[in-house]
């Protein structure tokens, strides 16, 4: 029987939230002025789910349309609704870039781009197996979250698979899948919570 070689992409993303990474406040008429449109080198090819902040209680209803890639590199749009309070509001989908943004109307207030601490990596964008994984916890237990995706992933998007970090930062364990693996028809992204893991090796096929 001929051997069958398996890749494997390590996440490592402890990058602490920013509510103006993207877009420093400001009162755009149509374009935002980007400040970034890539997630910097230490999410480690990781992406995020983008918030936008609003600093008034005048742009209710107002919209912010995010234009960039999902985590697999796929071209995506995302709209975000302002409330009617200075607060911020978190979108719903992972973004590995924005290449821009828009205003349905000019802010009354201030609205700044950013991202959260829901994180997320594209492992493979086709027909693929989940063959095992490590994983070093972070400081905090949480759930990893493991999807048969190719594009669309959100943040309420159900899991075929759960792995529960126990929260002692650097505690590691291994996880083995009995050949030929979990398979995953559409593709394989991983998603979690800042601070559940500190790092992680994730081993597929495709």
């Amino acid at each position: 029987m001929a051997s069958t070689y398996v890749k494997v992409k390590t996440i490592m993303d402890e990058t602490a939230s920013s509510a103006t990474y993207f877009a420093a406040a400001q009162q755009p008429n149509t374009s935002f002025t980007m400040a970034n449109t890539a997630f910097a080198s230490t999410h480690n090819g990781g992406g995020a789910v983008i918030t936008a902040t609003t600093a008034g209680s005048s742009d209710g209803a107002k919209t912010v349309t995010l234009t960039g890639t999902d985590l697999n590199g796929n071209s995506q749009t995302e709209v975000i609704t302002l409330p009617a309070s200075a607060t911020e509001t978190a979108g719903t989908k992972y973004f590995l870039t924005v290449t821009g943004a828009e205003m349905s109307a000019q802010p009354a207030g201030n609205v700044s781009l950013g991202f959260n601490g829901s994180r997320g990596m594209g492992m493979f964008g086709g027909r693929t197996a989940l063959k095992g994984f490590t994983c070093c916890s972070g400081g905090t237990a949480g759930d990893v979250k493991f999807h048969d995706v190719s594009s669309g992933l959100t943040s309420s998007s159900t899991p075929f698979m759960q792995y529960r970090t126990n929260g002692t930062a650097d505690n590691e364990t291994h996880f083995n899948i009995p050949a030929p693996g979990v398979l995953c028809t559409s593709g394989l992204q991983v998603t979690y919570t800042l601070d559940n893991i500190d790092q992680m090796n994730v081993l597929y096929n495709g």
